[in-house]
């Protein structure tokens, strides 16, 4: 049976990744959904004082923790963060799935450099508001189109109610990978019609790495709410994809 440790995106938390988690529970996996400090119940950290280095380590001293190697999946933002984690601990990790999730292409790379150069994405001055205290919100009328453009009513209205300010600050910090990196088994999972991370720079992405496996779901950003049956599909043949 297969370990599985979720990671969320910006502005979200565990809550993303709760459905799946319990299915693979369900079908007798270990899965762990973490809170990256700031975010969710984690406190360790104030999200106005928050650095890569705090996502890192947090996420760095579970491993640490449990015993066995582990599939990571990150989502959006946090691609950069499970990054960072493969070149420090390679040896903890079975496989990295990338879900609609940010990667470095080069050492050095930062998430910011990706938004700036993505000709489709709608994240920007006029879908987010910066404030004084260097977070971040949605400007609410296009939140929806930004992120659940594929969603039904009652599952954005879930991931709405449950949202929090982000620090954008983050994503202009460095990820630093070697061949460390480059040794871990790499899965990417594409969303379609996402319109933050856009299928091209999606596409664009994974060609500097290779992919042991790519995966596609018909939706917008946030795929595992708006198409949890398949997603979880998609994870349940993971976990039995052999990576020798």
């Amino acid at each position: 049976m297969a370990t599985f440790v979720f990671l969320h995106g910006g502005w979200s938390a565990s809550w993303v990744w709760e459905s799946s988690a319990k299915v693979m529970r369900d079908k007798g996996h270990k899965a762990y959904c973490l809170d990256l400090p700031g975010h969710g119940e984690n406190h360790s950290v104030p999200l106005e004082q928050v650095k890569m280095g705090d996502h890192v380590r947090c996420v760095e001293e579970f491993l640490a923790g449990i015993p066995e190697k582990v599939i990571m999946v990150a989502h959006s933002m946090s691609g950069m963060i499970m990054s960072q984690v493969a070149e420090d601990m390679p040896e903890k990790m079975e496989k990295i799935v990338y879900f609609a999730a940010f990667m470095p292409e080069t050492d050095g790379a930062a998430m910011i450099q990706y938004i700036l150069e993505d000709p489709w994405t709608q994240v920007g001055p006029q879908t987010t508001l910066q404030l004084p205290n260097g977070l971040s919100d949605f400007r609410k009328p296009y939140l929806r189109n930004l992120g659940f453009n594929t969603c039904g009513d009652e599952a954005f209205s879930f991931a709405e109610s449950r949202l929090q300010l982000e620090k954008g600050f983050l994503w202009t910090e460095p990820v630093h990978i070697t061949e460390r990196f480059e040794s871990v088994p790499k899965i990417y999972v594409h969303t379609l019609k996402d319109n933050c991370c856009s299928y091209y720079m999606q596409r664009r992405l994974v060609k500097s790495h290779g992919m042991r496996a790519s995966f596609y779901l018909d939706t917008d950003h946030f795929g595992m709410i708006a198409a949890p049956e398949e997603t979880q599909k998609i994870l349940l043949e993971i976990a039995e994809m052999k990576t020798e």
